[in-house]
C-alpha cells in the first residue's frame, strides 16, 4: 500500500512541478485520473467474469456429485427394498413351511390314534 502512495504522490509531485501551463497540467491529471478509473474498472470486470465463471464450474461440479449422489441413493435403495421383499418372502414361506409340517404331522398323529 505505502509502494502505491509514493507511486501517486510521485506522480502528483511531477505533474504539478511540470513546466505547462494550468489548462495542460488540469487536462492530464483528468485524462490520468480517467485512464486510471478505467482501468480499475476494466480490471473489475475482469475479476468479475472469472468469479462468475468459477462459480459456474462450482455449480457444474455440485450438479455433477448430486447426480451421483442421488443415483447411489436410489441403487442403494432398490437394493434395500429388494432384500426386505426377499427376506419377507423367505420368513413368510418358512411360516407356511412349518405351518404344512405341522398339519401334515398332526394329520399323521390323526391317523394313527385312529381305531379302525
Amino acid at each position: 500500500m505505502s509502494f502505491f502512495k509514493g507511486l501517486l504522490t510521485g506522480l502528483a509531485i511531477g505533474l504539478l512541478t511540470a513546466p505547462r501551463s494550468g489548462k495542460e497540467t488540469r487536462d492530464k491529471l483528468t485524462t490520468g485520473a480517467k485512464d486510471w478509473q478505467d482501468q480499475i474498472n476494466e480490471g473489475f470486470n475482469q475479476l468479475k467474469d472469472q468469479v462468475d465463471q468459477l462459480t459456474g464450474q462450482a455449480k457444474e461440479t455440485v450438479n455433477k456429485y448430486t447426480g451421483k449422489a442421488e443415483n447411489a441413493y436410489n441403487q442403494y435403495k432398490e437394493e434395500a427394498e429388494y432384500n426386505s421383499d426377499q427376506t419377507k418372502s423367505d420368513y413368510n414361506d418358512g411360516v407356511d413351511d412349518a405351518a404344512d409340517a405341522a398339519k401334515s404331522g398332526i394329520n399323521k398323529a390323526e391317523d394313527a390314534f385312529k381305531v379302525n
